[in-house]
């Protein structure tokens, strides 16, 4: 490489990261989202090939005291049941505050952690049961305390564990 072309690339690598750097004043709040899948069960987005990777949880109005995310889950078993928990608490920190109250539902019922739910798939599909569940996540914002400010951005992981439930044979 020439020297002008290295000064050229020098100076362009410098410009990409000022501009990486002057974008970083953004406000995110984020949970990343995981599943464990064998052969007896599948957990996806709806269209059944993908996962979720970081999602924002959205504020109930602007006093942001609330804030929460519902998100469909496509769920295919060999059986008409599975189970699901938390494999953690969900947990939503700045460092300083950690977001109140978190509840975790699919459907109808609230999933939490160390105690399985069992949830019955009624949509038979190829080769099994294939239906999709609303996942719902909400939290509340920490209360402030002194004169710390409840500002920033908080984030954490919520780790569910989907779990197949062997089909009873007649």
């Amino acid at each position: 490489m020439n020297f002008k072309a290295a000064l050229i690339a020098l100076g362009l690598s410098t410009a990409l990261v000022g501009m990486v750097q002057a974008a970083d004043n953004t406000v995110s709040k984020k949970i990343t989202l995981t599943a464990q899948i064998n052969d007896a069960l599948f957990v996806s987005k709806p269209d059944g090939s993908t996962w979720y990777g970081t999602e924002e949880l959205e504020a109930a109005d602007y006093t942001q005291k609330k804030f929460s995310k519902t998100l469909p889950v496509r769920v295919w078993s060999t059986s008409d049941e599975f189970n699901v928990s938390l494999a953690q608490p969900l947990k939503l920190s700045n460092g300083n505050y950690e977001m109140a109250n978190a509840v975790v539902g699919l459907g109808d019922q609230t999933v939490t952690y160390g105690a399985p739910l069992s949830v019955t798939q009624t949509t038979a599909g190829v080769g099994g049961y294939d239906q999709v569940h609303n996942l719902a996540i909400s939290v509340d914002a920490p209360t402030k305390v002194g004169a710390v400010s409840t500002n920033g951005s908080y984030s954490g992981d919520l780790v569910m564990i989907f779990e197949p439930v062997a089909a009873v044979a007649p």
